[in-house]
């Protein structure tokens, strides 16, 4: 009689491992060849290389890798990328350098999808608009947006849709940090006020930038504003740097809020002038603004983060621990009208009073989300995102 040892037998059951696919150059026609034969949650890889994608490409749940964002990486010099949220991978656009041309990146899907992400990209342009997004829920960090300089263009513009009556989601109320847009780590400039420019229902969290030249906008809501659909849904602008180097750009604020509440906090400035003061002297960082007249609180405006307006707000804006230079502090706010919506407004400052549609304090007990957000954790240069451990069953 024949004995045999046991034979231990191990099957692999579980999802299918994260295929990573090399473009056979950077040509448009190699690199949808290879985006062509990804699965969700794959990774291609495009060579270094000067390229024209004239068409663009469309991409959802892969991540599609450049080989940096400098000018002997992966340069991109017509067309762009359309990006899609998709159901249960990440889409990720990382490491090319975009030079020419109008939209080089746009974005869509479902709110609920999982984020997009891109970063360590390079874009550039005369005039026109670098990226444009219509959903939330990504992350944007370590990219290089730069505008000609004295193009005065919308150069970088952000629209978003999403239903008011949703919660807000400030700081840590977006407990997954898959609700809001997260702008860290990027450099912006020449963009005057367009980085971003915030628009229809976008949640938008601004940190750890560096602005040079360049401002942030965010819309209100029709009546009270040029916008339709209810404007910026909520913002959060804090630990970023606003650098003042050129004439040719007319900055004359750091950031002008037409609607919608927020925070602007722990923001280095300088002077919101002209370098040499020769134009804009000792202008307020902080602008303020809405169209009127109608009773207060009007729907949208200043202070405002439910779509049934509040009085008292139950989220003012809050500014505070800013540090400027020149004649203001980082906390200097202008209330005006805005001359976009048509009409004109005799006492703007009935509307909009300090103590009670802004505060010049953390009165509502905001809480930062963590930062750096855990999505920069993904490795560059074509890493991979981890997949699901594989299952072992012993026969």
């Amino acid at each position: 009689m024949k004995f045999f040892a046991p034979v231990l037998v191990i099957a692999c059951v579980g999802p299918a491992q994260a295929a990573t696919i090399n473009a056979a150059s950077c040509s448009r026609a190699a690199v949808a060849s290879a985006i062509a034969s990804a699965s969700p949650g794959d990774t291609v890889l495009v060579p270094a290389g000067t390229c024209s994608w004239s068409g663009g490409l469309s991409i959802s749940g892969i991540q599609l890798i450049g080989a940096g964002k400098s000018a002997s990486g992966t340069v991109i010099t017509a067309d762009a990328v359309a990006m899609t949220k998709h159901a249960s991978s990440y889409t990720r656009l990382s490491g090319f350098r975009f030079t020419a041309g109008d939209r080089h990146v746009t974005v869509g899907g479902s709110a609920s999808n999982k984020p997009f992400i891109i970063d360590n990209n390079y874009f550039f342009t005369s005039g026109g608009t670098m990226v444009g997004i219509t959903v939330n829920g990504g992350v944007l960090h370590h990219n290089d947006f730069t505008a000609s300089s004295g193009t005065n263009a919308d150069v970088f513009s952000i629209i978003t849709s999403e239903n008011w009556s949703q919660a807000a989601t400030f700081g840590t109320g977006d407990g997954t940090g898959e609700r809001n847009l997260y702008f860290e780590d990027n450099t912006f400039t020449n963009l005057l006020e367009t980085a971003p420019d915030g628009d229809v229902g976008g949640r938008y969290v601004i940190r750890h930038n560096t602005y040079v030249d360049s401002s942030i906008v965010f819309h209100g809501g029709a009546p009270n504003d040029s916008s339709p659909g209810g404007g910026t849904r909520q913002f959060e602008v804090y630990g970023n740097t606003f650098k003042r180097v050129s004439n040719s750009v007319p900055i004359n604020k750091w950031i002008w809020v037409r609607g919608s509440s927020g925070v602007f906090a722990n923001n280095i400035m300088d002077r919101a002038d002209s370098p040499d003061g020769s134009s804009y002297p000792n202008k307020s960082e902080i602008r303020l603004t809405l169209a009127c007249p109608g009773s207060y609180p009007m729907q949208y405006q200043v202070g405002q983060s439910n779509q049934s307006p509040e009085n008292p707000p139950s989220h003012p804006l809050l500014i505070f621990g800013n540090t400027g230079a020149g004649a203001t502090d980082g906390n200097s706010v202008t209330v005006g009208s805005s001359d976009t919506a048509g009409g004109s407004c005799s006492s703007p400052g009935t509307y909009i009073k300090p103590g009670r549609d802004y505060m010049l304090s953390n009165t509502w007990g905001w809480t930062p989300y963590p930062y750096p957000h855990p999505l920069q954790s993904m490795a560059t240069g074509g890493g991979a995102l981890p997949t699901a451990p594989i299952n072992l069953r012993v026969f």
